[in-house]
């Protein structure tokens, strides 16, 4: 299934790769890593993670405080935000009106 992101959540991931390529680049590729595979992952089972209010889904990152906050729709996944887990919660609900 295809996965679509909106330009506001890769910049979130982006500023997140900076700053923890910033202490240590090694870092910046872990969390990429761990991004893609969540990506993967909720390409394969779009359902299988936490569910969420109107229909969004939740994956957790497991080494990093991130979760892929996303909608799963016919055809395609779109990610609304690289959400920080402890921060700001909730600051991206205002993007379920970008969802189309």
């Amino acid at each position: 299934m295809k996965v679509r992101e909106l330009a506001v959540a890769v910049a979130e991931l982006d500023e997140a790769l900076t700053w923890y390529g910033a202490i240590r680049p090694a870092l910046a590729a872990s969390l990429l890593d761990e991004v893609e595979a969540g990506k993967k992952a909720i390409a394969a089972f779009p359902l299988a993670w936490t569910p969420l209010a109107g229909g969004l889904r939740r994956y957790s990152l497991h080494r990093f405080p991130y979760a892929l906050i996303y909608s799963p729709g016919p055809g395609e996944i779109l990610i609304l935000a690289y959400a920080h887990q402890r921060r700001r919660p909730g600051y991206w609900k205002d993007r379920l009106r970008e969802r189309h």
